[in-house]
């Protein structure tokens, strides 16, 4: 078989077999890793170095959020302006400067100043490599694409955090903050390998030097797709029901019996069940991007609500049985995910991608910020399982509903 036929499959070896999109997804992981290997030793310092609290803690989870919903919108309009290898190469190499001037700083106020400007520049990245997928990726493997980087992501966010508390026991936190600036600089000299065709430019730029005008064309992207708009509720809903019980893990596995040792064995399951499931998610995303969706969020929401009812009957569970249960809880997280992405990259022209993918981020996060302290009433009032049991059926309702309009989406 010839290597131009082994292209033109639709899966993962056909995908890395081409140069940029390969390029592309080894500058992620470094980029992606930055994110999170010094979230313990932020957190460290702070709390062990300083001697704040929880106000600092509940600053700094504000100052981790709070960019992709004030600065994303803005920051994709120079995205769409802009070469996308030139955003690619000059956000990690920001980011770089940024994290490097943490390990620089002597108090909590300039650090977390920092986090939010290391965040700002961060989202310009994200719709970056978006429009980078869109741009150096066949059609026929942009689920593939965006189930490969939704792996890249969720390692990053499970086992970033973990290597950087290892991290901490050899080095200080300062230590960590200058090997995590370095990872952000090979992700430079990877991206500055990119070749990223020219996008071809519509009607986007007649609003051109409208900054605030122009930002807003993310937003109206949305109501001129029914498709789209179907994507951004649906998973603006899922990323709040998720967020209801997603800190809350801890405490379920508690009321099950178990200690901390399973507790961080569940972390473990959760975050391979979403690697898994990205992957996985990959290879059907691009056909029914809807039903996969909607069917996803129903099984999922049936398995949490399901373990939400064991709990509040007071049925125990073996340790497998749990683990298994998070294992593909997290999977099917990942199957409601990475449709969502495809779905823009398909729908939206190349010279708005970054607008609409950050306007999506900023209403998706926005929506779940008050998840947690909801989830956490809940739980207060009804007891733990009851927030998960919540979730779960929100889950449900949301598939059941977003089904009914999958064939027309």
């Amino acid at each position: 078989m010839t290597a131009s036929a082994d292209r033109e499959k639709p899966g993962y070896r056909a995908l890395l077999s081409l140069p940029v999109p390969r390029r592309l997804a080894l500058a992620s992981l470094p980029a992606d890793f930055a994110d999170w290997l010094d979230y313990a030793a932020i957190v460290a310092l702070l709390v062990f170095g300083w001697g704040h609290g929880p106000f600092a803690l509940a600053i700094f989870a504000l100052a981790l959020s709070l960019p992709y919903i004030m600065v994303g919108p803005l920051a994709a309009v120079v995205v769409d302006r802009s070469s996308i290898r030139a955003v690619l190469v000059i956000s990690n190499l920001g980011r770089a400067l940024a994290t490097l001037g943490f390990a620089f700083t002597g108090d909590a106020a300039m650090l977390l100043v920092l986090v939010f400007l290391r965040g700002a520049i961060d989202s310009a990245f994200t719709p970056a490599r978006q429009a980078a997928l869109q741009a150096t990726t066949p059609k026929h493997l942009l689920g593939r694409a965006n189930g490969l980087h939704q792996a890249i992501n969720q390692t990053s966010k499970i086992a970033g955090p973990a290597i950087g508390g290892l991290l901490l026991v050899i080095w200080p936190a300062q230590g960590v903050f200058l090997f995590n600036a370095g990872l952000s600089l090979i992700a430079v000299v990877i991206a500055l390998t990119l070749v990223i065709p020219p996008r071809e430019q519509g009607e986007g730029d007649g609003q051109r030097g409208r900054f605030f005008v122009e930002s807003l064309a993310g937003i109206a992207e949305f109501r001129r797709s029914r498709r789209l708009l179907v994507a951004l509720i649906f998973s603006a809903f899922a990323y709040f029901s998720f967020f209801l019980y997603d800190a809350l893990i801890a405490l379920l596995a508690e009321g099950f019996g178990f200690g901390a040792t399973a507790f961080g064995l569940s972390i473990a399951a959760s975050g391979l069940g979403g690697l898994i499931g990205a992957l996985v998610a990959g290879c059907f995303a691009a056909g029914r991007p809807i039903l996969v969706m909607a069917l996803a969020a129903m099984i999922s929401g049936l398995t949490t609500a399901a373990v939400a009812a064991a709990a509040l009957a007071g049925l125990m569970l073996p340790l497998a049985a749990f683990l298994f249960v998070l294992l593909f809880m997290g999977g099917s997280t990942a199957f409601m995910l990475v449709p969502y992405r495809t779905i823009i990259q398909a729908e939206v022209p190349p010279d708005r991608i970054g607008r609409v993918f950050a306007a999506g981020e900023a209403v998706i996060t926005l929506t779940m910020l008050s998840a947690p302290l909801i989830g956490s009433a809940i739980a207060s009032q009804w007891g733990t399982p009851a927030a998960f049991l919540v979730g779960g059926a929100l889950l449900v309702v949301l598939g059941g509903v977003t089904l009914a309009t999958a064939r027309r989406a």
